[in-house]
């Protein structure tokens, strides 16, 4: 490997890997998420908005995945 400040020194390795390409490491959450068939989902909401939701959810006993399936299976998605 050649220093940063040489100009002359020719570089010892190459710049690729020898051994190939190598898929990325999945994390054991996306191992988990599709052996359920699962998928993330990401929104951005205003804090006093998500603060009644917790407040509902939690009243109901209902984790925030089931709370948000059941809002979007009965309101969102519905066939009208």
């Amino acid at each position: 490997m050649k220093a940063p400040h040489a100009t002359t020194t020719p570089d010892l390795l190459p710049d690729h890997d020898l051994a190939g390409e190598r898929p990325p490491k999945r994390s054991r959450l996306d191992k988990m998420r599709e052996a359920r068939g699962l998928k993330g989902l990401t929104v951005n909401l205003p804090a006093e908005l998500v603060d009644q939701f917790h407040a509902k959810r939690k009243a109901r006993g209902q984790t925030a995945n089931e709370a948000i399936a059941a809002l979007l299976r009965t309101q969102y998605l519905r066939k009208r």
